[in-house]
């Protein structure tokens, strides 16, 4: 029987291939500060990293940017 709060191997490496991914999107922003398809993935992948401030907080950047995509990401956000 598997203990309480387990994560297997393959919840560890889609954890670090996450936490990659947000890493890539962060250095693709440095070159395009302003592009609301990055935003909106690095919004998607901190909450499905479990970072929800951080989310948040790419929410209001992307808000500014384009309201439609950042409804969408607002969606996402508060329906996990």
């Amino acid at each position: 029987m598997m203990e309480k709060g387990y994560k297997g191997v393959f919840s560890k490496m889609g954890e670090g291939l996450l936490e990659r991914f947000i890493e890539d999107l962060l250095k693709e922003l440095e070159q395009k500060p302003d592009d609301p398809e990055l935003l909106f993935k690095l919004g998607v992948a901190y909450n499905r990293a479990g970072k929800v401030s951080e989310a948040r907080a790419v929410y209001k950047k992307l808000r500014e940017i384009d309201p439609q995509r950042a409804k969408e990401l607002l969606d996402i956000i508060y329906s996990t």
